[in-house]
Order: structure tokens, then C-alpha cells, then sequence
């Protein structure tokens, strides 16, 4: 009996469990006895056991991964909206902004206007004081040099190594030739001297002639110094002007009376491009010269001159 009521429990016990399951939430022994029993069955099609496996999970059993984010994605679609709005708002999608960024070359373009500022073509305008220079107001006109003192006799007027009588070399140019306008007369002439009247290259100066005799000066009337003389024969004379050396040697005296004047100086001639000039020196250096028409004794005294301003005559 008592296994036949054991035998008896193992067929009551698959009932009770059965009902058991419908009853209660789903536990853990009754299912592996099904399990076998449908691995044993002879169709693999039948499934009815899956469905209560996947009414086992719980209420808190996690969601499909697939179906997580779905919400999310209105959410980007509406932001990246936003993004867009916002980038074409500063301007950085609108396509029309690059030519406004175009625009800094114009710019640029108006900066070229500078030379139209920077009028330097103006500046030879300046170079109207060289022109001012040499104006007729730096060179007056012979009849508007005023006398200056009492006349100097002619016989005072010597041709001197160092000036004409008692106008001496370095005194102020509107004084001494003021002085000799006094008198000699008006002059005839005035005009610019530069280094074919003695000056050295580059040297500003002016002349003032009277029939031959050439007052040179060295700058201007108005502020120069009178430097220099020249009394040579002219062609045709104007002026008849009787002047000596203080040992009586004139225009038109024969060579040999210049070297008996003068024995006791050094006397030297010389010739330069077919023209022939006397030099009468001292210890000291140049005295005088002046062309003569011949070396020879025979020859004619054609000129006197004072030393030249830049130096001696063959320097």
C-alpha cells in the first residue's frame, strides 16, 4: 500500500503542480518536468511553452534596446533646427555674407588715394629759389650802383698786387665798387664772374666793368667782397682810362721796359695755347700778370692783372 500510495503521489503530484501554476506566480519547480515532456513530444513546431516563459519576467523587465532612444529623436531633429537658425542668424551658412567679407579689398583699394594726398609734385615749385638766385635783383643794373665817397685820383689808382689805390682786396663789395664808381664814372657792365675771371669752380660772383678794367667780386654786390682785378686792352675802347702800376708800368709798354722795371723781381713767361703772359713774383709769391704779344723784348705789355682769386695764374 504504501507504494502503491507512493506511486499514487507521483501521478496526483504533475495534477497538483498544474494547477498549482495557474494559481500561484510562477515558481520554479514545475517547469523543468514540462520542459522534458515537450522535448520528448514528436513535433518540433509545437510551441506552446515559449508564451509563459515570457510571462514569467516581471512588471520591471527592461524594454527592447531598438525601442530606448526613439523618443530622442524629435528631440534632435528639433534642435539641430535650432542650430541652423542660429548660424544663418550670425550670418555664418548665409552665403550673401561672403561678399561683405569680400569687401575688405575695397578697402584696401581706398587706402591707393594716399598719393593723391601726398602732393609732392608740388615740391619742384620749391626749386623756384634757384631761379630767384639768378634774378637781374642780385645783378643791378650799371646806372643803379651808387657812388660811395670822394673821387680817387686817377694817379692813385695804382694796379697793386693786393687792390686799386686805397680800394683794397676784401672790403665790401657795395663800398669798393661804390668807391670806384665815384671815380671813374658809371660802369658799362655788369654781370656774373665765375672761374674764367679767376674764382674757383662753383664759386658765385659778379663783375663790374669799365671800359677794360673788370672789378671781380666774390658773392653778391649786396653782400660780397670786392677779390680781384683785370685791366686789358680792348679792341675798340670806349673809355680812355690812364692807369699804372706804382713803378709807372702801363697798357702798351715794350717787354723790355717790363724787365727793366721790375729787374729786381722775378720775372717769368709763359705760354698757354698759343697766348703768351708775363708773372712778376716776389719772395712772397705772385704780384701780377698779364698777356704780352711777345716774350721777346720787342713785345707789347697787353694786360695787368691782380693774382687770381683761387690761386696764381698755371696753379
Amino acid at each position: 500500500m504504501v507504494g502503491a500510495a507512493a506511486s499514487g503521489a507521483t501521478v496526483v503530484a504533475p495534477e497538483a503542480a498544474t494547477s498549482t501554476n495557474v494559481t500561484a506566480a510562477p515558481q520554479d519547480p514545475p517547469l523543468p518536468p514540462l520542459a522534458v515532456e515537450e522535448a520528448s513530444g514528436p513535433s518540433v513546431d509545437d510551441k506552446p511553452p515559449v508564451p509563459p516563459e515570457e510571462d514569467v519576467g516581471d512588471g520591471d523587465s527592461a524594454p527592447d534596446p531598438s525601442q530606448r532612444f526613439v523618443w530622442l529623436i524629435p528631440a534632435l531633429i528639433a534642435g539641430a533646427a535650432v542650430i541652423v537658425v542660429a548660424l544663418f542668424g550670425f550670418g555664418v551658412l548665409d552665403g550673401e555674407t561672403e561678399p561683405e567679407a569680400a569687401a575688405a579689398p575695397t578697402v584696401a583699394a581706398t587706402a591707393t588715394t594716399a598719393p593723391s594726398t601726398t602732393t609732392t609734385t608740388q615740391a619742384p615749385t620749391t626749386t623756384a629759389a634757384p631761379t630767384s638766385t639768378t634774378t637781374t635783383t642780385t645783378i643791378p643794373d650799371p646806372a643803379d650802383i651808387p657812388p660811395v665817397g670822394n673821387p680817387i685820383s686817377m694817379s692813385s689808382l695804382t694796379l697793386k698786387a693786393g687792390g686799386i689805390g686805397p680800394v683794397v682786396f676784401g672790403d665790401e663789395a657795395l663800398d669798393a665798387i661804390g668807391r670806384l664808381v665815384a671815380s671813374i664814372g658809371r660802369p658799362e657792365e655788369t654781370g656774373i664772374a665765375d672761374e674764367t675771371l679767376g674764382l674757383c669752380p662753383g664759386d658765385d660772383g659778379r663783375f663790374v666793368r669799365w671800359a677794360g678794367l673788370t672789378a671781380i667780386v666774390s658773392g653778391a654786390l649786396e653782400d660780397g667782397a670786392f677779390v680781384g682785378y683785370r685791366y686789358e686792352e680792348e679792341a675798340v675802347p670806349i673809355m680812355h682810362l690812364d692807369l699804372a702800376t706804382p713803378s709807372g708800368l702801363r697798357l702798351g709798354d715794350p717787354v723790355s721796359l717790363l724787365n727793366e722795371t721790375y729787374a729786381a723781381y722775378q720775372i717769368d713767361y709763359v705760354s698757354d695755347s698759343g697766348a703768351n703772359f708775363f708773372q712778376l713774383s716776389d719772395a712772397d709769391g705772385l704780384l701780377l700778370w698779364g698777356p704780352v704779344s711777345s716774350i721777346e723784348d720787342s713785345g707789347r705789355v697787353e694786360g695787368i692783372n691782380s693774382p687770381d682769386p683761387c690761386g696764381s695764374l698755371g696753379r
